[in-house]
């Protein structure tokens, strides 16, 4: 059951709602950059490789697969540490916890 003020608000709000612009159309959307394939280092490929003797039932695209991953890894590697020292066991993260006062 409505009461009158219900009625009387949507009575008002119809001609806004006819007096209201067309949505406007979506824009197209951008086309989408095809990413660069990476070329994947010699050292990844190698290591890769390597996983034949594991499985030798691997194919080359798997292969190619580990090798991606596996130089994913080694440019990671090169952002934590760029200057490429050795790490030692007792160097890790500092972690530092804070309590607001």
């Amino acid at each position: 059951m409505s009461t009158r003020k219900q009625f009387l608000a949507a009575a008002a709000a119809v001609p806004l709602i006819a007096a209201a612009p067309p949505p406007a159309a979506a824009p197209e959307p951008a086309p989408t950059p095809t990413p660069k394939k990476r070329e994947i280092s010699a050292a990844a490929k190698a290591l890769a490789q390597d996983m034949r003797k594991f499985d030798s039932a691997l194919t080359d695209k798997q292969i190619e697969e580990i090798a991606g991953g596996i130089d994913y890894n080694l440019r990671v590697g090169s952002r934590v540490n760029p200057h490429g020292t050795a790490l030692k066991n007792w160097d890790e993260p500092v972690t530092v916890f804070e309590v607001p006062s």
